[in-house]
């Protein structure tokens, strides 16, 4: 008798644990007026939670999917400096590498400027390039050469400051060293051997198969987000929940596309990124490492215009959470770590 009461329950405890997942979710995709939404839960290197939830699009009542290919954002920063790590790897380059190796018409000032500066937001540079057009396709070092005449803001590896612009160069390092354009060697190098077959550069005209619209809110009306037409490296892919559990995999093995220690150098800090004598919060390399309530979180987050993101690795734990959603005013930090507090019960 007792054997049928627990085969009862099973269905019953595993409904409740999607269940609860859903009701934090919905709860907070209400509150934060969020259109759509991707989740991807992996715990202890096993998928527990891959789905969509809201509308990729609103005019055509599409609902989100775990398929729905939405932009990352600077999620995609992981990318880049993976890409860097396995051309170092390769030894076709060094990230201790100056600037003036790849960009000999650089500034004098830029000369300290190392890749791993570039990789770290320590370069000094502006954090934008006064070239960048978000209505116009240009080359990558039309951008980067458009701040040649702007001083540096702080002494190289002084500090960290975000910057988009030392992004836009470690797009154009990969192209110059690899002899590909730097979306076709992340996608033979990196996605390929993943099995990430519906990641894509963030190419405004091409057709895609179940991309999300991006959605924006003008005082209490939604409406459709601002299109972007320039390719930012800084945030240069979409993709799906499915595809994004298919790359926690690859980084939780650490057995392919780069070696062990090679994966690890992503994710040891490099610069502090605050002054406050509390803050645990660095940055690697295309990475944050900080503290949540104690327990260890490697992310980053993600943000375009009409979309959020984050990818949340609490790796002492065993759980990565995935979120992409396709809403401007979207806090999907504040989604994972509330889904973080219900799995560290579990």
């Amino acid at each position: 008798m007792k054997k049928w009461l627990f085969l009862f329950f099973l269905p019953a405890l595993a409904f409740a644990q999607v269940d609860s997942t859903d009701i934090i979710v919905k709860r907070l995709m209400e509150k934060q007026k969020i259109v759509g939404l991707s989740l991807a839960i992996v715990k202890n290197g096993q998928p527990v939670v891959n789905k969509g939830y809201g509308l990729a699009n609103v005019e055509l009542n599409v609902p989100v999917s775990s398929e729905s290919v939405i932009r990352l954002g600077s999620v995609s920063k992981q990318f880049f400096t993976t890409a860097i790590m396995h051309l170092m790897q390769d030894g076709k380059l060094s990230i201790e590498d100056s600037v003036h190796k790849f960009f000999p018409d650089a500034p004098e000032a830029w000369r300290p400027i190392q890749v791993k500066h570039l990789m770290s937001h320590s370069s000094g540079l502006q954090r934008e390039a006064p070239g960048y057009d978000n209505f116009k396709i240009q080359p990558d070092i039309d951008v980067i050469r458009s701040a040649y005449h702007l001083p540096l803001v702080f002494k190289t590896g002084e500090k960290y400051q975000y910057c988009n612009l030392a992004y836009f160069m470690l797009a154009q390092i990969i192209t110059q060293v690899s002899g590909q354009p730097w979306q076709e060697y992340i996608h033979e190098k990196l996605f390929v051997p993943a099995g990430m077959t519906h990641s894509y550069l963030t190419d405004f005209y091409q057709i895609i198969p179940n991309r999300a619209n991006g959605y924006m809110h003008k005082r209490d009306s939604l409406i459709n987000a601002t299109a972007m037409f320039g390719i930012r490296p800084s945030g240069g892919f979409l993709s799906t929940s499915s595809d994004m559990i298919k790359w926690e995999k690859v980084l939780s093995e650490e057995k392919m596309i780069l070696t062990k220690d090679n994966w690890e150098k992503l994710w040891q800090p490099f610069i502090k990124t605050s002054n406050r004598a509390d803050s645990k919060e660095h940055y690697g390399f295309g990475w944050m490492i900080d503290e949540y309530k104690g327990h260890k979180v490697i992310v980053h987050g993600g943000s375009n215009t009409g979309f959020r993101s984050v990818y949340a690795r609490f790796v002492n734990d065993g759980l990565s959470i995935v979120i992409l959603t396709n809403t401007d005013e979207a806090n999907p930090r504040a989604i994972a770590n509330a889904l973080a507090d219900y799995y560290f019960r579990k």
